[in-house]
C-alpha cells in the first residue's frame, strides 16, 4: 500500500516537474532505482516512454484503476459467497455493490478522457473515490471488523486521486 502510494506520488511530482508537457525517461528511471520495487515502477517507466505525454500517463492510470476495480469487484463477491457471518456477509455486499458502480464510473472516466471533457472524466474519478471508501467505512461500523479489503481500497484510492490530479493538468 505504501509503495503504490508512493509510486503515484512519485508520478504525480514527475509530471509537475516536467512542466505539463512530458515524462522524461531518465527522469522516471533514476526515481525507480529509488524505489523499494523497481519492478514495479518500471511498469509505469515502459508505459510513460510509449506515450511520453501527459495524456498517455492519464491513460496508464485509468487502466490501472481499471484492472484494480475489476479485481477487487471479483474479491468482494467470492468473499460474500464465503462469508457465514452476517455482519461481515453484509459488508461484503457492500463492496460489491460499490465496486460494481465504480466500476461503471470508470467507464465513462475512460470515455471522457478518450474525448478530452477532463471536467467529467474528474467527476468520475471522485465517484470512483467514494465508493472505494464507501466500501471500507462498512467495515469500520458497529461492529467493527477488520477488512481484508483495505489495501485494495487504498490502492483504487490513491489512483484515483492520482489520476484526477493528472487529469486536472490536462484541462
Amino acid at each position: 500500500m505504501k509503495l503504490l502510494r508512493w509510486v503515484t506520488i512519485v508520478l504525480a511530482l514527475l509530471i509537475f516537474d516536467q512542466s505539463f508537457t512530458s515524462v522524461s525517461a531518465d527522469l522516471i528511471e533514476d526515481t525507480c532505482n529509488k524505489t523499494s520495487n523497481f519492478k514495479f515502477c518500471v511498469l509505469f517507466k515502459i508505459k510513460a516512454c510509449a506515450t511520453a505525454d501527459v495524456q498517455g500517463l492519464a491513460q496508464i492510470v485509468a487502466d490501472q484503476i481499471q484492472i484494480n476495480l475489476k479485481d477487487t469487484f471479483s474479491e468482494a463477491s467470492k468473499l460474500y459467497k464465503e462469508a457465514t457471518e452476517r455482519v461481515i456477509k453484509e459488508c461484503f455486499q457492500i463492496c460489491s455493490e460499490e465496486y460494481g458502480v465504480a466500476i461503471h464510473y470508470m467507464e465513462g472516466v475512460l470515455a471522457n478522457l478518450k474525448s478530452k471533457n477532463y471536467r467529467n472524466a474528474r467527476e468520475g474519478l471522485t465517484g470512483v473515490y467514494v465508493d472505494a471508501d464507501t466500501c471500507e467505512e462498512s467495515f469500520h461500523e458497529e461492529p467493527v471488523r477488520p477488512s481484508p479489503l483495505t489495501k485494495n481500497n487504498n490502492d483504487v484510492k490513491d489512483l484515483a486521486l492520482i489520476g484526477s490530479q493528472i487529469i486536472h493538468i490536462l484541462g
